[in-house]
């Protein structure tokens, strides 16, 4: 997918955390750095649905609120995005 394409991840997430708790304004920063940080230690080929997957069982992101908003955000992908994709939109805004 290029760039172009590709979703910007912070709407994304406004998208997925609208009428929650984590559409406050320092509840959603700190969700994107938590995103940041696990696409960090994914491997760059992880696709969007593997990502998810995984974090059904994750235990290192706390709250299984959390968890379920960060699946969510990857379930709002096409499957085939990969981590580096979605990593590299995030550090290029």
């Amino acid at each position: 997918m290029s760039s172009l394409e590709m979703p910007v991840p912070s709407d994304v997430l406004t998208e997925v955390v609208d009428s929650t708790i984590f559409a406050q304004p320092e509840r959603h920063r700190a969700l994107l750095r938590d995103i940041r940080d696990f696409l960090r230690s994914s491997p760059t080929d992880a696709t969007a649905s593997h990502l998810a997957f995984v974090l059904t069982h994750e235990t290192h992101i706390a709250g299984d609120e959390r968890r379920q908003v960060i699946r969510e955000f990857f379930e709002s992908y096409p499957e085939d995005t990969t981590a580096g994709e979605i990593l590299a939109q995030m550090e290029t805004l």
